[in-house]
């Protein structure tokens, strides 16, 4: 069942036991008190700050204040000495810089805006197509992650019914987050999504005829989008690019919890490379694992690819150092680097992985994480996340009954894209990962 069916049929109910002047008011030709006037009053102020001291006292409207014997009260900026006029105005100047959108930390010749991996190599953006909507706000959440809020064709500037506060707009969201919370998707993301839904909703003008029901759907289905898409990049055209650019042997080291599908995911990424005509090196670095190495070998030697091993128990990242002495000597372009399966509250393990990160400094990291595990992988995908820094998620076993929000969890929580999607046991079954498949199985 889709993530609104049960919803949908709530809403029935509701609209059925609840006026719809519940859910709105009349239009006024203005718009009602709210957190945004106030900020638009407090802009002369600001404005003040940040301009050049003004030579005489201005006629505003201080003069509204009082009845008409009072005198009007003195311009309180000149009450200030020079010292503490100048201080305001940094101050104001500081606050006014820390509102715009850095791209670029002060000192720093590296460009924020072109997406890198965790050793600063450019990944390669996925092209979008334009959408068509001019509502969208893109809202920081904290951590350099975003959310983005588009309201659509449902709300208009002007006329129509104004959305506000009360029992029936609450019931919609608590229907909608009951909906999300089965579908596997974290309270966190939940909760930031339905709190900026809620921030944006109240206040907003329904267009005449609009159902808010359905403007509500469309809403979290564009913000749960805008989620999957942030510092979303191509696999193969960021492999490409490295090669290109001479710029090899390409590594990348996939990590992750035990039994997540580590190795197959490996073979996988090994078949779907060399398809594409590049030589490729597996380093068996998991040396922990009962019959790991074997594993690995196998899939391999099916693939007639060259794997770097050695005895249970070896030292994983002087495999993988190996593997990548090989593949300079032989000329390869790209070296998978398979390394243990770890529970990421165990300090010595992921020490050591830190340890296989330094030795072979990869292109780029991805964290393999198990669609089935729902909530759990999102927990492991944070908790790795601290500790290793990873530039992608690939979400194996998504041919299973998987509901799916987990893997949009593990890209609000990291902050880091799913880009491949397991989807079967055979080496063809590993693809790129496209957000409107997730959401097509979240809603449909």
């Amino acid at each position: 069942m889709g993530l609104f069916d049960k919803f949908r049929k709530k809403v029935k109910t509701i609209a059925e036991e609840i006026d719809t002047e519940e859910l709105t008011r009349e239009g006024l030709e203005e718009s009602p008190p709210s957190a945004k006037p106030i900020q638009n009053e407090l802009k002369p102020i600001q404005n003040e700050l940040t301009d050049p001291e003004p030579t005489e006292k201005p006629n505003t409207e201080w003069d509204e204040w009082g009845s008409e014997e009072e005198e009007s009260p003195e311009d309180p900026w000149k009450k200030l000495s020079k010292k503490e006029r100048k201080k305001l105005k940094k101050e104001a100047k500081k606050a006014s810089k820390e509102e715009k959108h850095i791209t670029k930390p002060k000192g720093s010749k590296v460009d924020l805006q072109m997406m890198r991996s965790t050793t600063g190599r450019q990944l390669i953006k996925v092209e979008q197509a334009p959408r068509g909507s001019t509502g969208a706000k893109n809202i920081e959440i904290g951590e350099g992650k975003n959310i983005q809020i588009d309201l659509g064709g449902g709300v208009v500037e002007s006329g129509g019914r104004v959305i506000k506060e009360g029992k029936a707009l609450n019931l919609l969201l608590e229907e909608i987050e009951w909906a999300m919370l089965e579908s596997d998707i974290s309270s966190a993301a939940v909760s930031d999504v339905l709190g900026l839904m809620r921030e944006n909703l109240i206040g907003s003008r329904l267009r005449k005829g609009a159902n808010l029901a359905k403007v509500i759907e469309a809403t979290i289905k564009r913000a749960l989008q805008s989620i999957l898409r942030a510092d979303y990049w191509d696999f193969e055209a960021t492999i490409e690019k490295y090669i290109s650019e001479g710029d090899k042997p390409v590594i990348i080291m996939l990590v992750g919890v035990n039994g997540t599908g580590k190795t197959t995911t490996t073979a996988k990424i090994a078949y779907k490379l060399k398809n594409k005509g590049y030589n490729v090196v597996a380093a068996a670095s998991d040396t922990f694992r009962a019959g790991a190495i074997e594993q690995l070998e196998a899939h391999m030697d099916r693939l007639e690819i060259k794997c770097i091993s050695s005895q249970r128990g070896g030292d994983s990242a002087a495999i993988a150092r190996d593997a990548i002495s090989h593949a300079k000597a032989k000329g390869a372009d790209v070296v998978l680097v398979d390394t243990a399966g770890r529970m990421q509250n165990k300090t010595n393990l992921m020490n050591e992985l830190q340890k296989v990160h330094r030795v072979t400094n990869p292109h780029l990291v991805l964290f393999v994480g198990d669609a089935l595990a729902g909530n759990d992988a999102v927990d492991q995908a944070a908790e790795f996340s601290r500790v290793l820094t990873f530039d992608g998620a690939v979400l194996s076993k998504m041919d299973t009954d998987a509901k799916g929000g987990a893997g949009l969890s593990i890209a609000h929580v990291t902050g880091k894209p799913i880009v491949l999607v397991g989807t079967g046991q055979e080496y063809t079954d590993l693809h790129q990962f496209e957000p409107e498949w997730l959401l097509e199985q979240l809603f449909e």
